[in-house]
């Protein structure tokens, strides 16, 4: 049993090292909501009214959904559903435009279900960054904090496959900053 626990923690650790990765602009369309002591909840059911409508959103690119969370100001933030757009042309009012900017990515491939996907987060801010050479790239208000992508690969029924999350970093000694 020990043996088989290390492998798995072995292979948790192994996956979570990122990729990095220079990406955007990118139009997103979706939902919003504050996050509060309530956001546990109100999560799911964002994905919930977003797959609902997903025919309904115009210039809709491809199947791959969008989970980010935005810095508002303080310790304010609100977390979006959504997915890629051409452009924000026919929106729906009850959909919000987001433009994840043109930047640098560390990338780490999260393992297992959805349901598990604060371990990676927590991974890549608590352990990784502070250890990594690189600074957390955001602005002090309305700026992308992070974002999930869940790809052609993931699996709503079970919750797993094809996830990652996106975290906007710079390199302090780079000639430039993304």
């Amino acid at each position: 049993m020990n043996e088989s626990n290390n492998t798995s923690v072995n292979k948790k650790i192994v996956l979570a090292q990122p990729r990095f990765e220079h990406a955007g602009p990118l139009l997103i369309a979706g939902l919003r909501e504050p996050m509060d002591q309530h956001a546990a909840q109100k999560i799911p059911q964002l994905w919930q009214q977003l797959t609902g409508s997903w025919d309904q959103i115009p210039q809709r690119v491809g199947v791959t959904g969008f989970g980010l969370c935005i810095h508002v100001h303080n310790r304010e933030y609100y977390y979006m559903v959504g997915c890629a757009v051409w452009d924000f042309t026919g929106l729906p009012e009850t959909f919000s435009p987001f433009i994840i900017p043109s930047q640098t990515y560390a990338i780490f491939k999260h393992s297992g279900s959805v349901d598990s996907i604060r371990a990676t987060i927590d991974f890549a801010f608590d352990k990784w960054l502070p250890s990594s050479g690189y600074k957390h790239a955001t602005a002090e208000e309305n700026a992308l904090h992070f974002f999930e992508r869940y790809g052609e690969q993931f699996n709503p029924h079970t919750g797993e496959g094809d996830i990652e999350i996106w975290l906007p970093v710079f390199h302090p000694q780079a000639s430039h900053s993304p």
